[in-house]
């Protein structure tokens, strides 16, 4: 019998040198697009976020006292409002608030709640009024907590602290609700968006062909599937800036007690425009205020309790 024929070691190198070429270049491709997809994410985050110098109004102006101060967040000052409920064991509300805003926008919301009884805690991110550096998706994240960590502090006796996101505050809020400690015993979230991804689609920064190459920092939805605190959303039919049906997306996705509370004909900034605040927040003071998301808003809800 004749001896089997071996196999030349340079023909035998041959399939191994193709699947190496192979795999380099895949890795190359994943390489490539992880590069692109990082440079895309970088030039979006710069012209993400609109910030605006801090106005002249604090509470003070409107005849409710406040503490105006700063705090370190990294390496950055952070500015802050302050109003106490006017009793200290009342419950407390810590805002994160939407893009192109600053303290001074929330200055008579701040009045309202302490009508109702409500303390308040509003900041402004990195580069946002007149807190310094720059916003980023690592700032805020920074911000947040930092944030937080003064509003719990400022609030000792608080009898329940609530959080509440709106707008881009949704995605930053949500991002490190897991982390808060102590947990807040509930969360507002107003105007949310379902991701980063969809919202910078609807908003117009990105085309949707694009959106894929997009880094997915805020997905909110997949955070408030795991959310186990009380959960009340917010949302208009008629916001024409985050679509009404990314609220009803959010509703669907919560697995803890929630409840959507759905206006018909407010627009995006309805929670800080003077002439639709009082609607906006009659369903979340009745909620502050009770701890009950069942509990329907009465029309005069923003009164101050017996």
């Amino acid at each position: 019998m004749s001896a089997p024929l071996s196999t030349p070691p340079a023909a035998a190198s041959r399939p191994l040198k193709r699947w190496l070429a192979g795999a380099a270049g895949v890795a190359g491709v994943a390489v490539a697009a992880g590069l692109g997809r990082w440079l895309v994410f970088r030039a979006m985050e710069r012209d993400a976020f609109v910030t605006i110098p801090v106005g002249d109004v604090t509470p003070d102006h409107l005849g409710v006292p406040s503490r105006q101060y700063t705090f370190a967040s990294g390496d950055r000052t952070l500015h802050a409002s302050f109003v106490a409920a006017p009793d200290p064991t009342g419950p407390a509300l810590c805002v994160f608030h939407g893009d192109s805003e600053c303290l001074t926008d929330w200055a008579p919301v701040q009045a309202m709640l302490h009508a109702a009884g409500i303390g308040s805690f509003v900041f402004d991110y990195s580069g946002y009024g007149a807190s310094t550096g720059r916003p980023s998706v690592r700032n805020l994240r920074q911000d947040a907590l930092a944030g937080y960590l003064q509003f719990i502090a400022a609030t000792p006796a608080a009898a329940r602290r609530h959080v509440m996101g709106y707008s881009l505050g949704s995605g930053i809020l949500l991002d490190v609700i897991g982390r808060l400690r102590p947990s807040p015993d509930g969360a507002v979230i107003g105007a949310g968006f379902r991701s980063a991804r969809a919202a910078a689609v609807v908003t117009g920064r990105v085309p949707a062909w694009l959106a894929w190459m997009l880094p997915e920092p805020w997905n909110n939805a997949a955070r408030i599937r795991k959310l186990r605190m009380p959960l009340l959303l917010i949302h208009s039919r008629q916001d024409q800036t985050i679509p009404f049906s990314h609220g009803e997306y959010l509703a669907r996705m919560a697995r803890a007690p929630s409840r959507l509370e759905i206006f018909e004909d407010l627009p995006h900034n309805a929670a800080i425009e003077p002439a639709h605040a009082q609607a906006f927040w009659a369903p979340v003071i009745a909620y502050l205020q009770s701890g009950d998301l069942g509990v329907a808003a009465a029309p005069d809800i923003v009164r101050p309790p017996a």
